[in-house]
Order: C-alpha cells, then structure tokens, then sequence
C-alpha cells in the first residue's frame, strides 16, 4: 500500500494542505515499534476475514468514514480502493464495490453505473485502474451530471481558501 503521508503522491499533495501532510507523516513516524507490529497483525486478520466473506458472497461495499482530521475526503476513497486490493479483492472487484455495490447499499439507484437515466458521475483518468488500482488516483477529467468540472479554479480557490 501507498505512503500516506503523501509526500510521493500527487492527488493527496493536491487536496491536503502541507503543513497537515506533515503533522501525518511526523505523527506516523513516531509510533513504537509494537504499534507497527500490531497494525500489521490486525491487517492479516482482515485480509483472511475479507477472503471468507469473499467466498460466502458477501456483497462488500466501499465506505468511508472520511471527515474532520486527518482523514482525507476524497483521497481516502481511492487509498480504500488500494485498501480492498491489498486485502485480496481484484482491481474490478473493488472499483465495483466502491460505485455500484455502494449506491445499491445506500439506496441511491441513480448513482453507481454510467446508464440512462443515471447522474452521470464519473472520472476520466490518464491511466488504468485495471492494472493498477493507484491508478484510480490519475484523475484527468471529473463529471458531476454530465457536466465537466473545473478543477483548476477549484484548486485555485481551494489555495486562496487554505492560504497554500
């Protein structure tokens, strides 16, 4: 899995303030060696728990709890993608679960798939995620209903909002 503290990745160094990056990546490299362990002993449960729901046909769906600290709206979306992948689901498994999957679970049938009659949602990215799940993260294009967004005057106004 990524770096979180994102010094190598350039969508979380776009929509993450620095100074928040660092205060990540210091806090990161403080943790005891036991706490390291530990994290990686709890991964390996989830990945054989994540491989039993897997073969029971568990529906498993894409969410996060993404909100006020460090954990980052939107980014954390793709590093959850990278998450699924590691735990052992395909590429097309998780991207699935993190669009149709998700919006059946939810409840909101217009959102989840590019058809008639749906929001028109999507992303164009410069790079597959088929053959590398962190190339979700190589966003070229964004569409809310059909309609491209700017994303550099978001950026722009973003850094004027942020002082970065």
């Amino acid at each position: 899995m990524g770096a979180i503290a994102g010094t190598n990745d350039p969508l979380l160094n776009e929509v993450v303030p620095a100074s928040q990056l660092k205060r990540l990546g210091d806090s990161m490299a403080e943790r005891a060696p036991d706490a390291v362990e530990r994290t990686r002993r709890r991964f390996e449960q989830l990945k054989a728990i994540v491989g039993k729901l897997r073969s029971a046909n568990v529906r498993i769906a894409l969410g996060t709890d993404a909100g006020p600290g460090d954990q980052f709206f939107g980014w954390g979306v793709h590093y959850e993608l990278e998450t699924m992948v590691a735990l052992g689901m395909t590429p097309m498994e998780a991207i699935v679960s993190g669009t149709r999957t998700a919006a059946d679970v939810v409840g909101l049938p217009q959102l989840g798939a590019v058809a008639t009659g749906k929001s028109a949602d999507f992303i164009v990215l410069d790079a597959n995620p088929l053959e590398a799940i962190v190339n979700s993260r190589r966003i070229s294009q964004v569409y809310l209903r059909g309609k491209q967004v700017n994303r550099p005057a978001l950026k722009a106004a973003w850094a004027r909002d942020t002082g970065n």
